[in-house]
């Protein structure tokens, strides 16, 4: 991958992981505020704790995609980014502009997805 290129995928992945930060402080400082509030009855209270976890899952997902950013920029900075983590093989352009932290190939992607029985 020429310089010009890492530095671009680089560029868009800080961009993002800064969004996902914002995304998940901006939550945080949401449900800090709501678990000041009284709760109501039963009724709101188990809305309540419906919308907690659901804001536990979106932030275990946001932790999954932060975490292959920052491998994802760790790679760049070693010139290793756009080499899939199984194969060796360099991963497409277009694949890497679709998600820009992927680690692995089309191909190596769908093995582990549909494993052979």
């Amino acid at each position: 991958m020429n310089k010009k290129d890492l530095t671009s995928f680089k560029k868009i992945l800080i961009q993002k992981r800064t969004e996902l930060l914002n995304k998940t402080n901006s939550a945080q400082r949401e449900m800090d505020n709501d678990s000041d509030i009284n709760v109501g009855d039963e009724i709101d209270t188990a809305s309540h704790n419906s919308e907690k976890e659901m804001y536990f899952e979106l932030a275990a997902s946001d932790k999954i995609t932060l975490d292959s950013i920052n491998c994802a920029i760790a790679k760049a900075e070693k010139a290793a980014y756009g080499k899939c983590e199984c194969c060796d093989n360099i991963i497409p352009k277009e694949r890497l502009k679709a998600i820009p932290w992927t680690r692995y190939c089309i191909q190596c992607q769908e093995e582990a997805e549909n494993p052979k029985k």
